[in-house]
């Protein structure tokens, strides 16, 4: 059972959560905000009883079972381990951290308190024609995979005003903001992960109209990926936020006896028998306009397909925690295709090779931190 729920966060991504548990019946009892002002704002528009500018609180909040982490990135791995710590359960924005230290250290919070759910928010994994696709994968429907390719174009991510999004340093840039997505579901659909990878990552744009002055931005807007992966399949990615207009994505996997394609959140394939490529499943997910409450208008930080995904982890959480009666309790079945906090230190280690890659212009081996590094990491 759920008693309530701790944003921490007032940003884009706290906008949309906050409205999308409220709709489903989910109480959001706290909220942490980088200013009091801030977070009083936010609290009185959405009806949230407590607000603060100082995160302990909220993680101390006694009504406060879930704390759901919104922050910049270089803020993840303090408040997940301190919320693990403290005994609550928590679920945590992309990426896991700046670098594999800060997953380290979160990976080590939730292998000491395995009782407690330690999810990151990589909403793909549960959309319907992802796990049809990564079904039809399992089962050989088109053969031995060889190639995953994957495009995304959208306009920019960056708002009226500095924000950490600019910042490489806190974390912004469309290689963590959508990159760490894709590198997780590359590894979900396929079953295999990167052992080697070659990076471009690029900041073309370093002020606006609206950016100037004093402040450069110098987080990414361009990536270009190429990865080897454990069982001899070769993926890139390319992500592109300089085509205004209307979010792409296209994930393609080819096999020895075929392809699957999904665009935006439609399953295409060319199989065994078939003539030409097939519509194999369309998104018929309805999204109300209580749950798009918090969308702001063209918004790129949270493309449509992502918060379909987001809806979906959000309604399995939710019956995580209804399955059980007593309180803190809660039943894994629901949430078996989240991604652990491991699976986010995978994408941080590969994160961090590419961005080495792009430094020296070479191939980088993706080596995931040991066992003793990460105690490491978390004593210190």
């Amino acid at each position: 059972m759920l008693e309530g729920v701790g944003v921490v966060g007032t940003g884009s991504m706290a906008r949309v959560l906050i409205p999308t548990l409220q709709a489903i019946g989910v109480k959001v009892v706290a909220l942490w905000g980088p200013t009091e002002e801030q977070a009083r704002d936010l609290a009185r528009q959405f009806g949230i009883p407590f607000h603060t500018d100082r995160i302990d609180d909220v993680l101390l909040h006694q009504e406060v079972d879930l704390v759901c982490i919104n922050t910049s990135p270089h803020l993840h791995a303090q408040v997940a381990s301190k919320a693990l710590g403290i005994g609550k359960h928590v679920l945590c924005e992309r990426p896991a951290g700046i670098n594999k230290s800060d997953a380290a250290k979160m990976v080590t919070a939730a292998q000491y308190y395995p009782s407690l759910m330690s999810i990151m928010n990589h909403g793909l994994r549960f959309l319907p024609a992802f796990t049809r696709l990564k079904r039809m994968v399992q089962d050989g429907e088109i053969g031995e995979v060889f190639l995953c390719d994957v495009r995304m174009t959208c306009g920019s991510l960056l708002k009226d005003k500095y924000t950490w999004m600019c910042d490489e340093n806190m974390g912004g840039g469309v290689l963590n903001m959508i990159g760490s997505h894709l590198i997780d579901i590359i590894t979900f659909l396929t079953g295999q992960k990167a052992i080697k990878v070659r990076g471009m990552v690029k900041t073309f744009v370093k002020q606006t109209e609206n950016i100037g002055g004093i402040r450069h931005i110098t987080s990414d807007d361009f990536c270009s990926i190429q990865m080897e992966l454990s069982r001899g399949a070769t993926a890139s990615i390319t992500l592109n936020t300089h085509v205004p207009g209307q979010f792409k994505q296209e994930l393609l996997v080819i096999g020895s006896e075929g392809r699957l394609v999904i665009r935006e959140a439609d399953l295409f394939g060319l199989t065994t028998g078939m003539t030409r490529e097939q519509l194999l499943m369309a998104d018929i997910q309805h999204v109300t306009e209580r749950q798009k409450q918090g969308i702001p208008p063209a918004s790129n930080e949270l493309p449509l397909p992502y918060f379909k995904g987001m809806l979906k982890l959000i309604d399995a959480l939710k019956e995580s925690f209804e399955r059980r009666k007593e309180r803190l309790s809660w039943d894994d079945e629901p949430v078996t295709l989240a991604a652990t906090f491991e699976d986010g230190m995978y994408v941080q280690t590969v994160l961090d090779a590419v961005r080495e890659s792009d430094r020296t212009g070479a191939w980088q081996p993706v080596v995931v931190v040991n066992e003793d590094d990460r105690n490491r990491f978390f004593i210190s």
